[in-house]
């Protein structure tokens, strides 16, 4: 993705240091990132190295205003962001009044402390506070980096619901254990400047109460307020045990003086970097309960009241060393912060899909979600439930289920649809299946901002007059309206054929087709003369012509057995050699003990899952030759005509005929063609296109030829 940041400068602080940090490490994701900055710092060249965008605005004065914001506008639309990411109040409210210049992108907002002090900066300061309060909702993600922050805020009108909590990332390569001689006696430091916030004279007053530790205060700041500081450490006899030392640069030393980082701050304090720091020192910690330093160090009997100095001190005569380095790592390392904020960050993509059953193409749809998780899912089931919705939920993805009685849409389903889709403002809108699509279509409309949508057909078609009434209706109005999306997927080659035929537009076609993981789908022990057919109960599936060819086959191998699985299955009428289990969790299992797999579909077929899915298991496949059949299996098992169950029955026959053997040819097909990994690959590439991109021509995939590459 493109984007861009904006602060106020680049000089020397901890927001600066920290979008250093995640700038550096989007790059290294693939983004390409910009930092727009009003005023020029030193972490400019760091910024440069790691190949972040930088372009000064050069504010003159403060009350260079048009010319400022002219120069804003300018550098902004150069870089063409896809998302603005405003880094403190200030360059929120830019941020913000960039987005009607640029396109319309995604409007970040950076919350970097947990309380104002804008009453400290006059009435300008007051003033630009309230328009933040004002215009935060208009902000499409609030990103807070400490939980405290985000609760000030929130009672202070900004929309609960936008906001996010990413903590501040500690540079755990920066920040390492250092060398320590053991010392008899224990030392606790304090690190902050010299101010009231953080509230040294608690601090002393507990260290008065330990009389065996040393102490050590480093920071400077305030004079008067520091004399204040040494006179009181004075007065309590604290001479002989304490050293002051001024702000320092090399900080992993200074924590190596420590057994125990002490924090006492009185208020102010959001995500405490000191405590982050020292802790990936291996320096354990103890602090006051403000902010979020309890979340940090994660252990509240090391935490006490604020202002509590009798508490305090009781933390430091239980202390017993530990190294708490790992909590750092696992919770709030840098890797951490650029996960959080890339997942944040990404586009949202619609998902619109017919339901989420047993199918191969739920199947298909609820693979693709969970091996993307670059992108930020939403998913909107027009039928209700189905066992993928609840996979999906488990997983941490937003299922929203409209419940429409099949082919009959009411007036509370398609309310229920446009007001998800005006609340998730997605960047992307994905149709799956026909009536996915034209759902997809209507959603559109609801939608102010222009965002791209593609269409995925699922299957072949070779005559309307196998589709139900309502859903040829709604295959003829796509033909009408293929010229709305960016792009229509198709996952076979024959079905991409059909519907240009049928007036779907050529020039948007792009062809992927389905994928099998191989780590779910390998061989396994193959159970002699079984025979699988596995699909729901549907007319395309041809049953009929399956347990006709297993009764001739029956009659030349007596020893054969048959299992037939999948929803709606157990209504059929078969012979007592053939095992009906109805729809199963299992499938993978299955697939690999059979000694034949079949697929007997008559029409409408289009990407065999079944026959993909037995290919990676090694089992021998017999299928009509149906749909993109032909493309799929290669030169691999037997081909036959569709509705001829003698023909069926003899391809079986010459392979039991053969004993019990796997078909390695047929998974290392699936391997070279046909894996997870390509096809998610094309997808992604697919949905991070823009819609610049999505609109120009791709080579069309008919030019491939139906037989196997």
């Amino acid at each position: 993705m493109k984007i861009a940041f904006i602060i106020r400068d680049l000089g020397h602080g901890g927001a600066q240091r920290q979008l250093v940090l995640l700038a550096s490490g989007l790059v290294r994701e693939g983004h390409e990132v910009s930092v727009l900055h009003f005023y020029d710092g030193a972490f400019r060249a760091e910024l440069e190295s790691s190949g972040v965008r930088t372009i000064c605005i050069g504010k003159k004065s403060r009350w260079d205003l048009a010319g400022f914001f002219f120069r804003l506008i300018k550098a902004a639309r150069s870089v063409r962001p896809e998302v603005i990411h405003g880094y403190l109040a200030e360059s929120n409210l830019m941020a913000l009044l960039l987005k009607p210049f640029c396109g319309f992108p995604r409007i970040v907002w950076g919350v970097r402390d947990s309380q104002t002090d804008a009453h400290l900066w006059g009435i300008l300061g007051r003033l630009s506070f309230r328009l933040n309060c004002l215009l935060a909702r208009f902000a499409d993600l609030i990103i807070c980096n400490s939980q405290a922050g985000r609760d000030y805020y929130a009672a202070r009108d900004y929309p609960l619901h936008k906001m996010h909590v990413v903590p501040n990332g500690i540079d755990t390569e920066c920040f390492q254990p250092q060398p320590r001689t053991p010392a008899k006696t224990l030392t606790f430091g304090l690190v902050g400047r010299m101010n009231p916030m953080k509230d040294h004279a608690t601090f002393l007053a507990a260290a008065a109460l330990d009389p065996h530790a040393k102490f050590i205060i480093v920071g400077s700041g305030d004079a008067a307020y520091e004399q204040q500081m040494r006179d009181l450490a004075a007065s309590l006899g604290l001479n002989d045990r304490l050293t002051w030392l001024p702000a320092q640069n090399d900080m992993p030393a200074v924590y190596a003086k420590f057994d125990c980082l002490v924090n006492s701050s009185a208020f102010g304090e959001g995500f405490s970097n000191v405590i982050g720091e020292a802790m990936a020192c291996g320096v354990p910690c103890i602090a006051s309960n403000v902010g979020d330093s309890a979340w940090i160090i994660g252990d509240k009997m090391q935490t006490f009241p604020v202002g509590d100095h009798s508490a305090l001190a009781q933390c430091m005569l239980r202390f017993q060393p530990h190294n708490p380095r790992q909590r750092i790592v696992d919770e709030f390392s840098v890797a951490k912060l650029i996960e959080r904020t890339s997942r944040l960050l990404s586009k949202k993509v619609l998902w619109i899909t017919t339901g989420l059953g047993s199918g191969g193409a739920e199947m298909m749809l609820a693979q693709l979600i969970r091996g993307l998780p670059q992108f930020q899912h939403i998913v909107i089931s027009l039928t209700a439930g189905g066992k993928h919705a609840t996979a999906l939920r488990e997983a941490g993805i937003e299922v929203h289920s409209l419940d429409m009685p099949a082919g009959k849409p009411t007036l509370s389903s398609l309310w229920r649809l446009f007001k998800v889709v005006g609340q998730t403002k997605s960047d992307v809108m994905m149709g799956w299946m026909y009536h996915g699509c034209f759902a997809a279509v209507l959603a559109r409309c609801m939608r102010f901002k222009r965002i791209p949508i593609i269409w995925n057909v699922r299957q072949s078609l070779y005559d309307l007059k196998y589709e139900k009434r309502g859903s040829a209706l709604v295959i003829r109005a796509l033909a009408k309206l293929s010229w709305l999306p960016q792009r229509i997927t198709y996952n076979t080659q024959t079905g991409a054929r059909q519907h240009e035929a049928l007036g779907y537009r050529a020039s948007k076609t792009q062809l992927i087709p389905n994928g099998f993981d191989l780590t779910q789908w390998q061989p396994g022990t193959p159970i002699a003369g079984r025979i699988g057919r596995f699909g729901r109960n549907a007319p395309m599936k041809d049953y009929a012509t399956f347990i006709a060819a297993a009764k001739l086959i029956t009659k030349k191998r007596p020893d054969a057995r048959f299992i037939i699985v999948g929803a709606g299955t157990e209504e059929l009428e078969v012979p007592a050699n053939i095992q009906l289990l109805g729809e199963r969790h299992d499938l993978p299992e299955l697939t690999a003990s059979l000694h034949i797999a079949v697929s007997s579909s008559a029409f409408g077929e289009g990407f065999p899952n079944v026959v993909g899915e037995a290919m990676a298991c090694a089992v021998p496949v017999v299928a009509t030759d149906i749909g993109d059949t032909r493309w799929v299996m290669g030169d691999t098992g037997h081909r036959v005509p569709p509705g001829d169950p003698a023909a069926l029955a003899q391809a079986c026959i010459e392979i039991l005929d053969v004993g019990v053997t796997q078909d390695l040819a047929a998974r290392a097909r699936i391997e070279q063609q046909f894996s997870i990994e390509s096809v998610l690959q094309k997808f992604a590439a697919l949905l991070n296109s823009s819609p610049e991109s999505a609109a120009a021509p791709v080579p069309h995939p008919l030019a491939i030829p139906l037989s196997h590459p």
